[in-house]
């Protein structure tokens, strides 16, 4: 408890200590940071810009936090700090990926804002290897005499790919039901629970996809990779019901698509349950994380 209680504090400080380092950056406004806003504001982008850069200072700050607390408690230090290099190498590659990504969100005068929507993605999918560098996760402990580092290694990696895809998913999906315009009453079928729903089913293919060739040996890869094609159909089946009830914004109004659009999905999966040939495409199924993954 006490580990836990050190883990946590460390994370806090150095989450604090970034947030003040970048606000003293913005203040400070050197040459470089303030070329980064005026671009980010001339497109709206001044709070993914401000997200990126405390994400990238809060990463090495709260690991040489976690550090000592990490030796206390018998953690791997050098496996801990490989971790947390790639974590912050794949959040500085995703700021220009998302900077261009700017195209397949909604206007600034579309319904949900770009600038908001595109936020909230950018937050999820940093999120995770953010926490397991603010939580101290990334430094791994091998509890059991039979558990290898590597294996320990390799759950967390894992779980921290499985979670940063489902999240980026399904906002990823909800993005693209609020941009949906063909016909743009339509777009409640695609927006909520439908958007979400594909998108996260989506995410969580292709997070059990990369995580397959993780595995340690050939009876987890194909489970891994079953489970992959298991989502991607669920995922496809969800998106081609949500696009089909949208067709009706043809005929009617953006009220009366919602009305049909929500339920639909749920729907679906409930016709799955009672017709074979349905199930063998939509399938209720829970992504599964270890839960030492983050311990």
């Amino acid at each position: 408890m006490r580990d836990l209680r050190l883990r946590v504090a460390a994370g806090v400080t150095g989450s604090t200590i970034a947030l003040a380092l970048t606000v003293l950056l913005t203040v400070s406004r050197p040459e470089l940071f303030e070329w980064a806003l005026a671009k980010a504001e001339e497109r709206n982008r001044t709070g993914e810009a401000l997200i990126f850069a405390w994400a990238l200072i809060a990463m090495p700050v709260s690991g040489l936090l976690q550090t000592p607390v990490a030796r206390k408690r018998g953690a791997r230090i050098g496996a801990g700090w490989v971790l947390l290099a790639g974590y912050w190498l794949f959040v500085l590659l995703l700021a220009p990926a998302a900077w261009q990504a700017e195209g397949l969100f909604p206007p600034p005068d579309g319904p949900g804002k770009s600038g908001g929507v595109l936020g909230a993605a950018i937050g999820l999918v940093i999120g995770t290897p953010v926490y397991a560098a603010l939580s101290g996760a990334a430094f791994r402990t091998v509890r059991r005499s039979e558990e290898s580092l590597g294996g320990q290694v390799r759950d967390h990696v894992t779980g921290v790919v499985v979670l940063t895809s489902v999240l980026g998913g399904a906002v990823v999906g909800l993005a693209c039901g609020l941009g949906f315009r063909l016909p743009a009453a339509g777009a409640p079928a695609l927006i909520l629970p439908g958007g979400i729903l594909w998108g996260l089913h989506v995410g969580a293919a292709l997070g059990y996809f990369v995580a397959a060739p993780l595995q340690p040996s050939p009876a987890p890869r194909r489970t891994a990779t079953a489970t992959a094609l298991t989502f991607t159909r669920t995922g496809a089946a969800v998106f081609a019901c949500c696009l089909c009830v949208s067709q009706l914004g043809w005929v009617l109004p953006g009220w009366a698509v919602a009305v049909v659009g929500v339920p639909a999905p749920f729907l679906l999966f409930m016709c799955a349950v009672r017709w074979e040939w349905l199930g063998r495409w939509v399938s209720f199924r829970t992504v599964e994380i270890s839960k030492e993954a983050f311990a």
